[in-house]
């Protein structure tokens, strides 16, 4: 009997908040922002591209991101040993912020998702004994967490700016501050 009520209530809720929705492709936009990540990998900067698909239910907005960020070094062993090296992260992220309503144009929100976190790393050096070059790379995808705070505000008609924190949560934790614009398509 349980089961059955609490299915029910699941059922009851969900139509609830579909009857609310209003999913689609609302605004598109690009965005910049000073990165963050755990050493040993310095700051960088980074840039993407954001999406609003819409409400889910009052406040609830759902988000797509595509961020792309790297950072390369090089430097000189001695006896004729170079070293360079390179990590990048390309991520393609879904978010859900929730609105804080507030009085005036500056809209404040909050929120968090998932996303899809694509490392790549790559390294040569030159072998100081055979004078030949040698390189390694690997790659790893793994499920990052989202975490994200920010606020828009109106520019005109059809162009909102917007400025955020981001810290993301994965193999490559890394903090983020960017700020960007989105055109309204509806």
């Amino acid at each position: 009997m349980k089961s059955v009520s609490v299915v029910t209530l699941i059922v009851l809720l969900t139509g609830i908040s579909f009857a609310q929705s209003d999913i689609g492709l609302k605004a598109v936009g690009g965005r910049i922002g000073f990165i963050m990540p755990e050493d040993p990998i310095d700051d960088t900067i980074g840039f993407g591209l954001n999406a609003d698909l819409g409400t889910l239910m009052p406040n609830l907005t759902l988000h797509g991101y595509l961020d792309y960020w790297s950072k390369s070094y090089e430097s000189d062993l001695g006896f004729g040993t170079n070293w360079e090296s390179s990590f990048s992260i390309l991520g393609i992220i879904a978010l859900v912020k929730y609105h804080f309503e507030m009085e005036g144009n500056i809209k404040p929100y909050a929120g968090g998702g998932l996303g899809l976190m694509i490392g790549t790393g790559k390294s040569e050096y030159t072998n100081p004994i055979t004078g030949a070059k040698e390189e390694d790379s690997s790659s790893d995808s793994e499920l990052g967490i989202q975490l994200v705070g920010g606020a828009a505000m109106p520019l005109s008609p059809e162009l909102d700016g917007f400025a955020e924190l981001k810290y993301n949560i994965d193999g490559a934790d890394y903090f983020g501050i960017y700020v960007g614009v989105s055109y309204k398509l509806k």
